[in-house]
């Protein structure tokens, strides 16, 4: 028997051995609003920047899915380019810590817009991948729908703030979380003497740059050995995790995450005496064959790494040139491929099904994406299987 989607009227017609025939209409009131996120600031007050919060309240009606909440809030802009487009992404902070959807207590948390993603499903999928890799700090993603001063905005992406905290990067108070980004906007930043690399400072929280120079000093010391003659022969991996660059290869290769070779919003941490790891994984918009036009889906069958090199490019790819990178990255390729893939296919279903009807909602508010949604999920299964098949032959050659 063939799959029936029931959120549509079905006739069945039952017939006897005598030959008697009836009918039998089958319709389900189905709800298929996500859950809503209402919020309203003071005096209605606009949020015009991505430095300036603005007090509020919000209050969310979890469908009967996940728990009410009610409260106090500031809220502001996020992103860089994206905070540019007509939909905008936020920023929540809570005025006391409170667990939204089941997810651990904390005042932070991000609202993306998924203006690039038409689907409002890309970030999903990526963070699933990582979560099947079993990667440290991978975000949970709960699809939402955001009204704010009683203007209803579309769907939304509701995700935890990337920061230090016990139930977020948990690197201790003595570790360290450093984001790699051209935009280099923050207040305590360094250029990196090997590479070139923006490296900006996100824990600990800094008060003068000369506490910087010991953080600096001990990226350098990495990026030194990797870009030395002597790589891969001289003890790197006592520095950063091999599990690590491999888990993280395989989540930007599968995605075709260009954002790594600029690079953008790509996080490193260690605890005080660890090695460093790459991640958590962030920000999908430039990735799954994506073209400046806006575009994705364009190509399935380039290599991650950019030929000409950017200034992420010339580091990362240079991990590629250690056989027992190579080596760790086609075994756990291999067994994603055997007994992950096809859980990652399954969760295109399934989380495309659910936030059906507010994708729709939000084509009618902001003309985005395909009005055809069942083809945008059928095309982007497709790309992931052609990707699949594509870095068989790519991870087999290295």
């Amino acid at each position: 028997m063939s799959a029936v989607d029931l959120k549509q009227p079905v006739v069945y017609y039952l017939t006897t051995t005598k030959g008697f025939k009836k009918q039998y209409n089958v319709k389900i009131n189905w709800n298929d609003a996500l859950p809503q996120i209402n919020v309203t600031t003071n005096g209605g007050a606009a949020i015009t920047s991505t430095d300036v919060y603005v007090p509020g309240n919000v209050a969310i009606d979890g469908q009967s899915v996940y728990g009410n909440y009610a409260g106090t809030t500031r809220i502001r802009g996020r992103g860089n380019t994206t905070w540019t487009f007509p939909k905008k992404p936020y920023r929540l902070k809570l005025d006391t810590k409170a667990s939204l959807f089941g997810l651990p207590a904390a005042k932070d948390w991000v609202l993306l817009a998924n203006y690039l993603d038409g689907m409002h499903t890309l970030n999903a999928v990526a963070m699933k991948a990582g979560k099947l890799l079993n990667m440290p700090y991978t975000n949970n993603i709960i699809p939402v729908e955001l009204t704010l001063n009683n203007q209803y905005l579309g769907a939304y992406m509701l995700t935890e703030q990337v920061e230090v905290g016990t139930t977020r990067v948990n690197v201790g108070t003595n570790g360290t979380l450093l984001e790699l980004d051209i935009n280099y906007d923050d207040t305590y930043k360094f250029r990196s003497a090997a590479y070139n690399l923006p490296v900006q400072v996100k824990f600990p929280d800094l008060t003068n740059q000369a506490e910087m120079l010991p953080i600096q000093a001990q990226f350098e010391k990495l990026e030194e050995l990797v870009s030395n003659a002597s790589f891969p022969n001289n003890n790197y991996l006592d520095y950063i995790s091999d599990e690590s660059i491999v888990n993280y290869f395989i989540v930007y290769m599968l995605t075709d995450n260009e954002e790594i070779n600029h690079p953008k919003s790509t996080f490193i941490h260690k605890t005080k005496t660890g090695k460093y790891t790459l991640g958590p994984i962030w920000d999908f918009d430039w990735a799954y064959g994506y073209e400046k036009s806006q575009v994705h889906f364009f190509s399935y069958n380039r290599p991650l790494f950019w030929s000409p090199p950017s200034g992420g490019t010339r580091f990362f790819s240079k991990f590629l040139a250690d056989p027992k990178i190579k080596s760790l990255l086609k075994q756990r390729w291999s067994e994603f491929k055997a007994n992950k893939m096809e859980e990652l296919l399954t969760f295109v279903d399934d989380y495309t099904f659910v936030i059906e009807g507010a994708r729709e909602r939000d084509y009618q508010k902001w003309k985005r994406g395909n009005t055809n949604f069942k083809n945008d999920t059928k095309a982007l299964k497709s790309w992931l299987q052609n990707r699949r098949a594509y870095l068989d032959s790519y991870i087999g050659s290295l």
